[in-house]
C-alpha cells in the first residue's frame, strides 16, 4: 500500500511542476501578446523617474514639449516601419527614402515656385513609389529585404547627391512653410475640443464593441470596457493639454502624430486589411490557403512603409530648416527600428501595435534628452541606447518562444 502511495507521489510532483511551467508560459505569452505594453511603460516611468532626480528641468513642461517635437520623426517612421516588421520583413532605406522625398519637396517649393501641398503631395508620391518598388522586387522574385532595402538605402544616397545643389549641397527653408511648420502650437480651447473629439470617437468604438460582445455571449463588463477606458482617457488628455498649456500650448506636429496612430490603431485592429497583415506575420502559407491575397499586401506594407518614411524626412527637414547629405544619416533608421521593437512589435512578424511607435519613441527620446541634460557623453548615449535595444530584442526573442509554447 505504502508503495502504491509512493508510487503515486513519484507521478504526481512531474505533473505539478508540468502543470505549473505551461501556466507559466501562458502567462508570458500573454505578456507577449495583449500586455505587451505593461513592461515597456514601466521603463518608461523608471526612465523618467531617474532623470527628474538627476536634474528636475527634465519634467518641466519646456522639456516635455521639446521631447514631444524631437520625438515626432522618430514615432512618425517608426509606425511605417511596423507595417513591414508585422509581416516579418525589414526595410533599411526609410531615412535614405525621406531624405530624397525631403529634397524633392524642398527643390519644388523653394527652387521650382510650387505651393507648398504640391511639393509635399510629390514627396508623398516619391516615397509611395520607392517603397512600392522594393516590396515588388522582393515579393515577386523573393529577393530579402534586407539586401534589397540596403542596396536601395546607397542608390537613394547618390540620387540624394545629385538632388542638392553643387555649389553648397543644402536646400534651405528658411522661411518657407514647410519650415515653420515645428514652431506652431495650437490654442488651449482648439486642444480641448480636439480632445473631446477623441473622447466620443472612443465611446463610440467601446460602444460598438461591447455591443457585439453581447450579440456573441461573450463576458463583458460595461464599466471596464465603455465608462473606464473612456475616463482614463479623458483624465489623461486633460493633464498632457495642461503641461503643454503651460509652456506653449501642443505643438501642432504632436496633435497630428497622435492623430495618425489613433486612426491606423483603428485600421489595423477593426478592419480586414489590418487583421490580414497580422495573419500574414503569424504565417504566411496559411494566410494564402485562406484566401488572403499575399503578395498585394506585401506589397501595400512596403508601399505604406515609404509613405511614412518620407512624411517623416519632410518634418525633420522642416525641424533643422533644410535638406543637405546629412538628412540621409542613419540615425533615423537605427532610432525609428529601436523605437518599434522597443515599443513592443516582434521582428519575428504577427505581433506590435501602432502605440509601439510612441511609446518606443518616448523610451528612445526621453533616454537621449536626459541624458543630455545630465551632460553625459556621447560615447555614454551610444552605450545606453544599444544595450536598451539588445535588452529589448533578447526580451522579445523570449517572449516569442514563450508565446508559442503557450498556444
Amino acid at each position: 500500500m505504502s508503495d502504491h502511495i509512493s508510487t503515486s507521489a513519484s507521478f504526481a510532483k512531474p505533473v505539478t511542476q508540468e502543470s505549473q511551467k505551461m501556466k507559466f508560459d501562458v502567462a508570458l505569452g500573454a505578456l507577449a501578446t495583449r500586455y505587451r505594453m505593461l513592461p515597456v511603460l514601466l521603463a518608461l516611468v523608471l526612465i523618467w523617474a531617474y532623470f527628474a532626480w538627476a536634474n528636475p528641468l527634465f519634467l518641466s513642461p519646456r522639456n516635455l514639449s521639446n521631447l514631444s517635437l524631437q520625438i515626432v520623426t522618430t514615432g512618425i517612421v517608426a509606425l511605417g516601419l511596423m507595417f513591414v516588421l508585422v509581416i516579418g520583413e525589414i526595410d533599411l532605406s526609410v531615412a535614405a527614402t525621406g531624405a530624397v522625398s525631403a529634397a524633392i519637396t524642398a527643390g519644388m517649393a523653394v527652387n521650382q515656385g510650387f505651393d507648398t501641398v504640391t511639393a509635399v503631395a510629390a514627396g508623398l508620391i516619391i516615397g509611395a513609389a520607392i517603397g512600392c518598388v522594393q516590396g515588388l522586387v522582393i515579393t515577386y522574385f523573393r529577393a530579402p529585404a534586407f539586401i534589397v532595402t540596403l542596396g536601395t538605402s546607397l542608390i537613394l544616397q547618390g540620387i540624394l547627391l545629385d538632388l542638392l545643389p553643387a555649389s553648397s549641397n543644402l536646400i534651405s527653408l528658411v522661411g518657407q512653410p514647410l519650415g515653420k511648420v515645428a514652431t506652431v502650437y495650437l490654442p488651449g480651447f482648439v486642444s480641448i475640443a480636439l480632445l473631446c473629439i477623441v473622447i466620443l470617437l472612443s465611446l463610440v468604438f467601446r460602444l460598438q464593441s461591447y455591443a457585439a460582445k453581447k450579440r456573441n455571449a461573450l463576458p463583458a463588463s460595461f464599466l471596464w470596457s465603455v465608462i473606464a477606458p473612456a475616463v482614463a482617457l479623458a483624465v489623461v488628455g486633460a493633464i498632457v493639454i495642461a503641461v503643454f498649456n503651460s509652456y506653449r500650448g501642443v505643438p501642432l506636429l504632436v496633435a497630428f502624430l497622435l492623430g495618425l496612430l489613433g486612426f491606423f490603431a483603428y485600421v489595423t485592429t477593426q478592419t480586414r486589411f489590418g487583421v490580414y497583415l497580422y495573419a500574414i506575420g503569424a504565417n504566411a502559407e496559411a494566410a494564402r490557403r485562406a484566401g488572403i491575397s499575399v503578395r498585394f499586401l506585401r506589397v501595400t506594407a512596403f508601399t505604406l512603409t515609404g509613405v511614412f518614411a518620407a512624411l517623416g524626412g519632410m518634418i525633420a527637414a522642416g525641424r533643422v530648416l533644410g535638406v543637405s547629405p546629412d538628412s540621409a544619416d542613419t540615425t533615423l533608421l537605427l532610432e525609428a527600428i529601436a523605437a518599434a521593437v522597443i515599443g513592443g512589435v516582434s521582428l519575428f512578424g504577427g505581433r506590435g501595435s501602432v502605440w509601439a511607435a510612441l511609446t518606443g519613441a518616448l523610451v528612445i527620446g526621453s533616454v537621449s534628452n536626459g541624458m543630455l541634460l545630465v551632460n553625459a557623453s556621447t560615447q555614454t548615449r551610444l552605450e545606453v541606447q544599444g544595450a536598451i535595444l539588445t535588452l529589448a530584442v533578447i526580451l522579445d526573442a523570449y517572449l516569442s518562444r514563450k508565446a508559442n509554447r503557450g498556444r
